[in-house]
């Protein structure tokens, strides 16, 4: 076995090359109008506006400079800004990206299918963090840098043998994957159907008049006074869609006054709203107190001693998937559910009593869904590190595959 800096040891029959001999970088300039491509971590390389419309996110076009964006041709690689979080992309397409990119040829050793899962194995997107050490957030991996790495070259053949095994084995997984998805979108209907059902009715009250409705602090990263404290705080990326909890995101502080922790509590029985952004309309039930934390003004709080407010929450939640919630707040603009909203949002009234039966019923309900929907987490996250192990191993050699 043949040593290498950052694989270890490789089969006999492979060699270990400076990436250099292996990718020349281009850097002719593209034709103006050949198609602008978005190199991507989930999506691979794809045209700008396709990226657009799948994520909903508006990238800053490059229209300024557009006869100096690099030339792409089928079957090169392109290094992108987040290369060493996601490895590098592989384009199909003919195109063009802005000077940001690395883009770079493969030589006739190169069967480009093998490495394209090198360059997406977890092996190699280690050694490329190793490469960013200390570098700024956001620079991309330059063609020097990259050409110093040793990469492993196995046969043409074996190269070959080894695309076609991970193109069945990963495309079995993703097969399993996608059925995981559609029954994920199957049990999350159907939840939203059985909200929509069992909270139903001809008449409507508005929030504020069955509940307090609080809205959270501003952000204070340093302190007013000297009884001043710091604590945890609840804010937007805590309130995950179907009404879950994940305070394992990163959790932050801020400074509260001794009022203002006070005032500011989480306790069990209450709810929270998120007030602004991507997750607008979000609510979530609070099932145990949460002692020392308060909550920023991305977040509005509902208590009440004497109406549930799981009740309110579960009707929150219709709304939100009815689209009622985004008309009242205008989500054609940066949406905002602020408390004013909040308070005279009307959601179908019941009765109090009613409002609990209707609760219980639905944290049944709801929970034996949530129950398999975390389920089919559990096996999708098996599935992708089974996924990721396989190409690891197949790509460096650890794996023989039949022939």
């Amino acid at each position: 076995m043949i040593l290498t800096d950052w694989l270890r040891e490789i089969p006999n029959d492979w060699e270990c090359v400076p990436a250099w001999s292996l990718f020349s970088e281009r850097s002719e300039k593209a034709d103006a109008g050949a198609i602008h491509l978005t190199p991507s971590q989930v999506y691979g390389v794809l045209p700008q506006i396709e990226y657009m419309e799948i994520t909903g996110s508006r990238v800053v076009l490059n229209l300024a400079g557009t006869d100096s964006m690099k030339a792409v041709y089928e079957g090169d690689f392109i290094s992108h800004l987040r290369s060493f979080q996601g490895g590098i992309e592989q384009s199909s397409l003919r195109g063009k990206v802005s000077q940001a990119y690395t883009v770079m040829r493969p030589s006739e050793r190169v069967y480009s299918g093998y490495f394209r899962y090198l360059m997406k194995s977890r092996i190699f997107i280690a050694q490329l963090n190793n490469l960013t050490d200390q570098l700024r957030d956001g620079q991309t991996i330059n063609y020097a840098r990259f050409a110093r790495m040793g990469l492993p070259l196995p046969p043409m053949d074996t190269q070959r043998t080894i695309t076609r095994y991970l193109d069945c084995e990963t495309g079995e997984i993703d097969a399993m994957l996608a059925t995981l998805d559609e029954l994920t979108e199957t049990l999350r209907l159907r939840r939203a159907q059985v909200i929509q059902s069992a909270v139903r009715s001809s008449r409507s009250i508005g929030i504020g008049l069955m509940l307090d409705v609080k809205l959270g602090k501003m952000l204070q990263t340093k302190p007013k006074s000297p009884t001043d404290r710091l604590q945890p705080y609840l804010r937007a990326a805590h309130i995950q869609p179907g009404g879950r909890l994940d305070l394992a995101i990163d959790t932050k502080e801020m400074y509260f006054s001794e009022s203002e922790a006070e005032a500011l509590s989480l306790c069990a029985g209450d709810a929270v709203i998120v007030e602004g952004g991507a997750g607008f309309g979000r609510a979530a039930y609070l099932t145990e107190d949460m002692p020392g934390w308060g909550f920023q003004n991305s977040i509005i709080r509902l208590r009440g001693a004497i109406s549930d407010t799981r009740y309110a929450v579960y009707a929150l939640q219709a709304a939100l998937e009815s689209g009622e919630i985004a008309i009242a707040c205008n989500a054609a603009t940066f949406a905002h559910f602020t408390a004013e909203k909040v308070e005279g949002f009307r959601i179908p009234y019941h009765g109090t009593d009613e409002h609990q039966c209707i609760a219980d019923h639905l944290d049944k309900v709801t929970g034996r869904i949530n129950a398999m929907l975390a389920t089919i987490d559990e096996l999708k996250a098996l599935l992708v590190e089974r996924r990721a192990v396989l190409i690891t191993d197949v790509v460096t050699g650890r794996k023989k595959v039949p022939a």
